[in-house]
This record gives structure tokens, C-alpha cells and sequence, in this order.
């Protein structure tokens, strides 16, 4: 089990917000499992040829390529990782990252309670208090 305040935060790539790295691949451009600390609004940083699963652990709103979209504890959405993608926020939060390289893997996120059992043929489950992230990745390749 994977629990990210065990993870020290690392600079985003772009310098504006943090990361829990959780869990990589031994080449971690193959993929990678992290939680973004979501403190303010923020541009994302650029990562071409990689494949973004991106859960909100809290409401926030997306911008990727100039389309909004409001989300909500759970929600998902996939997008690409050189698309020009925006958070906004009215408070703090987090966000899961299930990063992969296009062509090779794709991911896959399942959220249950911590009283459900689960997570068999997961890659990973993370910890996120009142629920659990089981993390699948299927390969393409």
C-alpha cells in the first residue's frame, strides 16, 4: 500500500506546485504514480509522448486545450501530456497522476472504500485515507 504523506513533495517540472512521487516504472518514462499537491492555480507542466490519468481528490476545474471541465472528488480525465492543461482552484487540493508512455501502457484507476476489497492485479494502491486508488496498467505494446 502506497501512502503519499510518506513521500517527500518534489518541485513540478515547471516549478509551480509539488509532487509525491508513489511509483515508477525502473525507466520512469514508462510510467509513473504520483499525487500533485494542489495549492494555488497553476499551468501544468509540458511531458510529450506521455499519456496523463489524472483523478481530482477534490473539486477543482481543469483546463486542457482550452476546454474547461469541473470536477468533483473521483472524477477522471485523460488527456495528453504536451496538451496545455490549467488548474483552478476556490480552495486547496490533490490530485492522482497515473503518467504513461503513449503506445506502451494504459492506465487504468479504481476507487474504493478501504473496507472493499480489491486491488488484485493492480500495479498499485494508494492510500488516500476514505478511499483507495487501485492502479491498472495494460500493456500496448
Amino acid at each position: 500500500m502506497l501512502i503519499p504523506s510518506e513521500a517527500a513533495p518534489v518541485p513540478w517540472r515547471n516549478g509551480a506546485g509539488t509532487t509525491r512521487e508513489l511509483a515508477a516504472d525502473a525507466d520512469p518514462s514508462r510510467w509513473r504514480i504520483s499525487v500533485a499537491d494542489l495549492l494555488e492555480d497553476a499551468p501544468f507542466s509540458s511531458f510529450p509522448g506521455i499519456d496523463r490519468l489524472f483523478t481530482a481528490l477534490g473539486p477543482l476545474r481543469l483546463t486542457v486545450n482550452g476546454t474547461v471541465t469541473d470536477l468533483e472528488r473521483g472524477d477522471q480525465i485523460r488527456f495528453a501530456g504536451e496538451d496545455t492543461v490549467r488548474a483552478t482552484l476556490d480552495q486547496p487540493t490533490r490530485a492522482l497522476n497515473v503518467m504513461t508512455r503513449r503506445g506502451l501502457y494504459r492506465a487504468e484507476v479504481v476507487l474504493r472504500s478501504p473496507a472493499e476489497n480489491g486491488g488484485d492485479g493492480a500495479v498499485a494502491s494508494v492510500d488516500l485515507g476514505e478511499q483507495i486508488a487501485d492502479v491498472f496498467l495494460t500493456a500496448l505494446a
